[in-house]
């Protein structure tokens, strides 16, 4: 239950003066803040042309120039210079991690996103990628039929002769053949790894259904794909298994893997091929280390893998999936990366700390410019100059949807429509949200929390997966310092706080204040939100007074003011920032996490307001 502040009496013109000092300040406080974060970011940029030139920093690095591509794509100049940069890389469709080493899926695959945020046209590239899938063997695969009673039905491999195979009432199945064999207590067929390339055409006498499940060896969890089929009594359905990986060797690639679904999601490829293999491998411990959570999240948008990144963030603060210890830049950056659209408490703590510890220069993790470009594009991206050659057009000016790949189908996605975000596809059609009852959660009431994971739904942020339990807390009196009484003693007063059905807050008597205290605070709080706004001229203006420097000079022969000696300008107009909007969810952008009260602040407002009495 909501609490309910109680007045009683009439506001004497002290407190009401107080309590407008109050809103004043409450309204000017995002103002000042956001003026902040706008002045480091901008600090940031700077630092970044600087580093960049006329060349895109003049490195061997694939990757640092396609990041450095993706953050300075606003500036038509310097995008141009990567791009340069980017072509005297490149092989025979392809990049290598330079532009000597050979070409691999992890730098085409960046590229790729980085040329496509600009509206570039890629075909050529994912058509190198396409060409280096490879079909997986690492998986086992099983064949489940079911149906409401039992049922005889007939499999057959390509355009081989059937085998017959029984399902029984109790779901069991019995038959046998050269692909499929009985496993798992009976209820599953498991498929041959030498059969996992080929047709299976399953009929049965009775209404049923199929579809494929698949598990690591020797695991117990078990994966359903997405895909199901079913058919009335003697009709058929198909199966096939289709789970790809990529690699330029021998074996798949699971890092180089990541990026290339990622890649291939972006630009309007059906990507369901790959996620049983990306998706069992995750857990791996050598792949740990590409923080798969962060890949799968931006091209399934499932709640598993969002709750596992927030679930991740160290401290509160930032990422770190390698073993080393302290940030690790580049995970924060990715993290930030896979919730870009989506305004949360994990991404404004990792912010604000990524500026808390930015360098003086405006740049991170000591002017590297790979690290500072991925930031800046995760967390505070501009908007690309984009140009028509390519013929692609802005998704949601033409009334589509800009979504995760995980919510459009292949059948919906136009690829001809450019999407700003990096884990976004143009979808033709609306996705329909989940409720939080349809993701089998509870909305916790407000005097509760929840005990286990929280995801997002369109009828709430925080759909809680697990149970609510009662939040035992103290008044908003007793919050303050105060005693929650059923009368206030002699020397005791009611305050305007409150203390629940049946109580009063009381606190110790103050002495009356006046006019003159009041217009000092006035006083006192404009000076103090002037000196944060004009902090900057303030700094210089001390510079100079300690410097012992003049503004001016005494007139010259002609009696106009002498000119001072050429020096660089003090003011510099800014570089504007063009907001970056949200596209994933935009009728249901969630707002910013509960966050406990600043009660440092909060005692501060309070003693302003007793004083005022």
């Amino acid at each position: 239950m909501k609490k309910r502040v109680k007045f009683k009496g009439r506001l004497r013109k002290e407190t009401l003066v107080s309590l407008l000092l109050l809103t004043i300040l409450f309204s000017l406080l995002p103002i000042i803040s956001a003026q902040e974060e706008t002045t480091e970011i901008e600090k940031a940029y700077t630092c970044l042309e600087d580093k960049l030139g006329d060349n895109c920093g003049d490195t061997k690095s694939t990757e640092q120039t396609a990041f450095s591509l993706l953050a300075i794509g606003y500036d038509s100049s310097l995008q141009s210079d990567c791009r340069s940069s980017l072509e005297n890389k490149k092989q025979t469709n392809c990049w290598g991690s330079t532009s000597t080493a050979s070409c691999d899926l992890k730098s085409t695959s960046q590229v790729i996103l980085s040329l496509d945020n600009i509206g570039k046209n890629t075909d050529d590239y994912t058509g190198w990628i396409l060409n280096k899938r490879k079909l997986t063997t690492d998986l086992d695969w099983f064949l489940e039929i079911d149906a409401n009673e039992a049922t005889t039905c007939k499999i057959k491999v390509n355009q081989g002769s059937e085998s017959t195979f029984t399902i029984k009432e109790d779901k069991k199945i019995s038959g046998t053949s050269t692909c499929l064999t009985p496993a798992e207590q009976n209820y599953f067929l498991k498929i041959s790894s030498t059969c996992y390339d080929d047709n299976f055409t399953i009929s049965c006498d009775k209404d049923f259904i199929t579809t494929l499940l698949y598990k690591k060896p020797g695991d117990s969890v078990y994966y359903v794909s997405s895909k199901t089929h079913s058919a009335s009594a003697d009709g058929s359905t198909e199966e096939k298994v289709e789970s790809y990986c990529f690699t330029t060797a021998a074996d798949c690639d699971y890092g180089g893997s990541l990026w290339a679904a990622l890649a291939l999601a972006k630009t309007g490829e059906g990507i369901s091929d790959y996620l049983p293999y990306l998706a069992s491998m995750s857990d791996e411990a050598e792949n740990k280390k590409y923080f798969p959570s962060a890949f799968l999240y931006m091209i399934t948008n499932e709640d598993d893998y969002y709750i596992d990144i927030t679930e991740k963030q160290k401290q509160g603060k930032y990422w770190q999936e390698a073993s080393a210890s302290g940030i690790s830049y580049y995970d924060t950056a990715l993290a930030l990366l896979s919730l870009q659209n989506l305004v949360l408490e994990e991404t404004n703590n990792a912010k604000n700390y990524l500026l808390e510890i930015q360098d003086t220069s405006g740049c991170w993790h000591s002017d590297n410019i790979r690290d500072t470009s991925f930031i800046l594009y995760a967390g505070w991206s501009k908007s690309p100059v984009i140009t028509n050659g390519d013929g692609k057009s802005d998704c949601e000016q033409f009334e589509h949807y800009c979504v995760s790949p995980g919510k459009c189908s292949i059948s919906d996605t136009l690829d001809n429509f450019h999407c700003p975000s990096l884990s976004d596809v143009c979808c033709e059609t609306k996705p329909k949200e989940q409720t939080c009852d349809e993701k089998q959660g509870i909305i916790c009431e407000t005097d509760q929390e929840c005990t286990g994971s929280e995801v997002i739904a369109s009828d709430t942020n925080y759909c809680c997966l697990a149970s609510c339990i009662a939040v035992t807390t103290e008044t908003e009196c007793e919050d303050y310092g105060y005693s929650c009484k059923t009368i206030c003693s002699s020397d005791e007063e009611e305050k305007l706080y409150d203390c629940g059905f049946g109580e009063v807050c009381c606190g110790e008597k103050q002495e009356e204040g006046n006019w003159t205290l009041i217009v000092l605070l006035i006083i006192l709080i404009v000076l103090v939100i002037l000196a944060i706004i004009l902090r900057n001229q303030l700094k210089i203006w001390w510079f100079r007074f300690k410097s012992k420097l003049r503004f001016g000079k005494p007139p010259g022969p002609s009696g106009r003011p002498a000119m001072p000696p050429t020096t660089p300008p003090l003011f510099q107009r800014p570089r504007q920032i063009i907001p970056r909007q949200a596209y994933r969810r935009p009728a249901t952008r969630p707002a910013p996490r509960r966050t406990p009260k600043d009660t440092l602040f909060d005692e501060t407002m309070r003693k302003l307001k007793d004083m005022s009495k």
